[in-house]
């Protein structure tokens, strides 16, 4: 029963956060529609802890993935350019 209630909990959080991140694309679709501007950052406002812990997690295994690619390619390959997350907890006023 314990493992049921996880995948249920477990399932609501990605559906949140699929959810969520919908709403952000959707809201930089209209900026680039209505005033032509490619916002360079995706904000997501109100996460639960479980939905950054998800991310985090998302973020660390693509990061894996890319090293490991890498490092078992025979030829040296420039790496590939990865998106750069700014969580707004850190970011400093006034910058």
């Amino acid at each position: 029963m314990v493992e049921s209630q996880y995948k249920a909990i477990n399932s609501e959080v990605f559906e949140r956060l699929i959810d969520r991140l919908s709403v952000a694309l959707d809201s930089a679709k209209t900026a680039v529609r209505l005033r032509n501007e490619r916002p360079a950052e995706l904000e997501l406002r109100g996460l639960s802890r479980a939905e950054l812990e998800l991310i985090n997690v998302y973020l660390n295994r693509i990061g894996r993935e890319a090293d490991e690619r890498l490092q078992g390619s025979s030829t040296e390959q420039k790496a590939p350019q990865t998106a750069k997350v700014i969580w707004l907890k850190d970011r400093v006023k006034g910058k």
